[in-house]
């Protein structure tokens, strides 16, 4: 998408709807989308994922709390929606954004629904990576991959986003090559990237592939995406106890639960998009 993105979105005000539509939808198609019951993928106390044939469609859960939050911080509320358009202007991979619709009444934000396409045959970059080493990918080829991956994480920053949850659960790709970006609501816009902000996302992709691939793997991945101004013999340490940390308060959380934590799956046909 070329120009001006943002200004191909005008919005349609349709009752309590203002619907932001993709230049080729009109509101009529955008309904009769929403409309369908599709394949529930993702279930929250926020949110409802689900894939309507090509496209996939994230929808707030209404109720006081909800109504609150999205009146009061409507921004964030936006956030993936701006992010995606933001990041399709600097020429980022992500999803493409095919409409956001926010119902309104007398001032109160009733909820939200954020319409993208569907990446068709992608998984996330654990599962790839994975289903590369289980086909006897070799040293060079993984190495390989991890330098695309690293330039790709290098570019979304050079966009001026910092994503909060960098974990590789949240970076798709179909071929190892081209990488989409997920999980936008995320995403802070000209946002200063801080040492404190660099190591969260360092020790998230870590920690995504620590259980498949040793340092002599890592380390040049990581030292990639940090650069010469930063020393790779200060940074690894912390990067692994950080890591460390993380795992144990995952564990914790989980536990908690009642659940465990999940083994990576390697079908293609397993992905939560934004």
């Amino acid at each position: 998408m070329n120009g001006d993105i943002k200004e191909k979105y005008h919005p349609v005000r349709r009752g309590l709807h203002v619907y932001h539509l993709h230049p080729d939808l009109s509101v009529d198609q955008a309904r009769k989308i929403l409309a369908q019951p599709g394949d529930t993928i993702k279930r929250s106390r926020k949110s409802v994922v689900r894939r309507v044939g090509p496209w996939l469609i994230k929808e707030s859960r209404r109720n006081l709390t909800g109504l609150l939050k999205h009146t009061f911080r409507r921004s964030r509320y936006r956030g993936a929606w701006e992010a995606s358009l933001h990041l399709s202007r600097q020429g980022i991979d992500v999803p493409e954004p095919i409409a956001f619709i926010e119902t309104r009444f007398s001032g109160v934000i009733l909820g939200n629904t954020f319409i993208t396409r569907y990446l068709e045959w992608h998984r996330n970059v654990e599962q790839f990576l994975l289903a590369l080493v289980q086909r006897g990918g070799g040293k060079d080829t993984i190495a390989l991959f991890l330098e695309r991956l690293a330039d790709a994480v290098n570019r979304l920053r050079a966009a001026g986003a910092y994503h909060a949850d960098l974990s590789g659960k949240n970076i798709f790709t179909r071929d190892g090559v081209r990488f989409y970006f997920i999980d936008l609501d995320g995403v802070v816009l000209n946002a200063e990237y801080t040492e404190e902000r660099c190591m969260k996302n360092m020790v998230q992709l870590y920690d995504s592939f620590c259980d498949l691939l040793n340092d002599a793997m890592l380390v040049p991945f990581i030292g990639r995406m940090l650069g010469p101004d930063h020393d790779l013999r200060l940074w690894m340490p912390r990067i692994r106890k950080a890591q460390q940390e993380r795992r144990l308060l995952t564990a914790r959380r989980l536990e908690k639960q009642g659940k465990t934590r999940r083994p990576l799956w390697t079908s293609a046909d397993d992905q939560h998009n934004p």
